[in-house]
C-alpha cells in the first residue's frame, strides 16, 4: 500500500503515475452529502460521482484497466471520510494489482 498525500482542503485534484501512465484525480467534499472522487487517463474520464467510504475500495472495475485499486482509513474510528482531516485522520491509500489491502475487509 503507498500512501497518497491529500490536504486538508474542500475540494483539490492531483496526479498520480500509476504502471508509466497519468492519472488525474479530483477529491470534493458535500458536506453532509459525502466526499466524492472523479478519476481520469489524461482527459478521459475513467470513473466519475465515486461516494469514499471507509475502508471500502474505490475503483473496484477491472475493466477500466486501473491499475489497482484506492481506499480511505480513518485512523480513529470507522467513519467516512471528511476534508477537514485529510491526510492525518483520514489517508488515502494506492492498492497495486493484486495486493490484498491487509485490513481485513
Amino acid at each position: 500500500m503507498q500512501l497518497i498525500q491529500i490536504s486538508p482542503i474542500e475540494a483539490q485534484q492531483f496526479i498520480l503515475t500509476l504502471e508509466g501512465m497519468d492519472y488525474r484525480f479530483r477529491l470534493l467534499d458535500r458536506g453532509n452529502v459525502g466526499v466524492f472522487l472523479d478519476v481520469y487517463y489524461g482527459a478521459v474520464p475513467l470513473l466519475t460521482g465515486i461516494l469514499c467510504l471507509d475502508r471500502v475500495r474505490l475503483i473496484r472495475s477491472a475493466y477500466l484497466e486501473f491499475p489497482g485499486d484506492l481506499m480511505f482509513v480513518d485512523q480513529q474510528e470507522f467513519n467516512h471520510p471528511s476534508y477537514k482531516d485529510f491526510g492525518n485522520r483520514y489517508l488515502l491509500y494506492y492498492l497495486e494489482s493484486g495486493i490484498d489491502d491487509g485490513i481485513g475487509i
